[in-house]
């Protein structure tokens, strides 16, 4: 907006204290204008500059004041500072006066009562004293009892030996006493031992037939638990009983299909794959097998053994296969390889069980596939016809 930057410059130079009049120009050259607004530059500047040097002073003003009523805040807390101080001297002092004001009444009133407890004793020892005279004067006639005593017998020569026998039987008494009273007590102990003893035994009774009671119980609960434990060994007895009998009947007919394919196929033989001396070995040490790897080694033999199997039926499959694909593409040769007597054996080379690809499977299968029908003619001749014919 054109007309703001005066505005703005006259606002300024109000803030200064300056009137400015504004003039607006309506036809005037670029120039013109330019230098207007220089000149309005420079007003404002110097109306910066002053305001500046105004604010300048001011804060040096400020300053001096911030310093002094610092000066003063700090003259007034060492003021307080010491009439803290004095305060706490003068409650020093105060508490010290308290206490030596209490202590000197404490010692008055201590003074006044060892005052009073010495009159007490005085008049307790007045009183003692008078009661001794009393109980002199009247045993004064046991010690006219005890002359006559003395004149009248010659035992007792002097009234000092009466004196003496009756001490040394009193204090015979005395001890006869103190020894009753230490049996009494004694027996009473005892008794009380007893009776403690007793009270702990049928406590202990009464807690071991109630422990007795709890093993009854725990016992019975035993007993049950055995009954049902033993049913459930009967129970998994009886299922591990099947099972090895199902497993017994799979190995059985697991060895009878691998010695049909051995014993009944003597023209197709893997004797030469390692399945095969795995097998052998395998039914040599059945007799000598530990009984608890017996079940892994019959599995093991059993897994060799149908590994053996499925080659004979992958074999089996690729003949078929074979047949099928030479009776369709020449029936005459065929009818005349099967009236053939010769019967070559086929030899089959081993078969990777983790997978592969189909000519590493079966290096019998390479001879009977879709691209060797000319091996087929020349390696296995009519014989293999035959040989099929007879085996189905």
């Amino acid at each position: 907006c054109p007309q703001s930057g005066p505005n703005l410059f006259a606002a300024m130079d109000g803030q200064a204290g300056k009137h400015t009049q504004q003039l607006y120009f309506d036809n005037v050259s670029p120039a013109t204008r330019l230098l207007e607004k220089r000149r309005q530059m420079y007003e404002v500047q110097d109306a910066l500059e002053s305001q500046k040097a105004r604010f300048a002073r001011e804060e040096e003003q400020f300053r001096k004041k911030e310093e002094q009523l610092r000066a003063k805040d700090l003259s007034l807390q060492h003021q307080l500072v010491r009439f803290n101080k004095f305060l706490q001297d003068n409650e020093a002092k105060r508490r010290r006066a308290e206490t030596r004001a209490a202590e000197e009444a404490a010692q008055i009133r201590q003074k006044e009562d060892e005052i009073r407890e010495l009159e007490r004793q005085l008049d307790h020892c007045r009183q003692q004293c008078a009661e001794l005279e009393e109980e002199v004067s009247r045993n004064m006639k046991y010690e006219e009892f005890l002359e006559r005593v003395k004149d009248t017998s010659d035992e007792w020569g002097e009234i000092m030996d009466l004196v003496t026998r009756y001490d040394t039987l009193e204090s015979a008494n005395k001890d006869l006493i103190e020894v009753q009273t230490l049996s009494n007590d004694r027996i009473e102990a005892l008794r009380k031992e007893f009776a403690e003893y007793r009270r702990r035994q049928e406590m202990r009774m009464l807690e071991m037939n109630n422990r007795v009671a709890e093993l009854s119980s725990e016992l019975d609960e035993a007993q049950k638990d055995r009954q049902e434990y033993e049913h459930r060994v009967d129970e998994a007895t009886h299922e591990d009983s099947k099972h090895s009998l199902k497993f017994g009947q799979i190995l059985m007919s697991v060895e009878n299909l691998f010695l049909r394919c051995t014993t009944k196929r003597k023209n197709i033989q893997h004797a030469t794959t390692p399945m095969d001396d795995e097998a052998a070995k395998g039914k040599e040490e059945e007799g000598q097998e530990v009984s608890k790897d017996s079940f892994r080694k019959k599995k093991a033999k059993a897994i060799r053994e149908l590994n053996v199997i499925l080659n004979y039926l992958k074999d089996f499959k690729e003949i078929t296969e074979t047949l099928k694909r030479e009776r369709r593409s020449d029936p005459n040769r065929v009818r005349q390889a099967a009236v053939l007597d010769v019967e070559p054996e086929v030899e089959f080379h081993k078969e990777k069980v983790g997978g592969g690809d189909r000519n590493s499977q079966n290096s019998g299968s390479q001879s009977l596939g879709a691209g060797g029908t000319k091996d087929l003619r020349t390696g296995v001749s009519g014989g293999v016809s035959a040989t099929v014919g007879a085996s189905q």
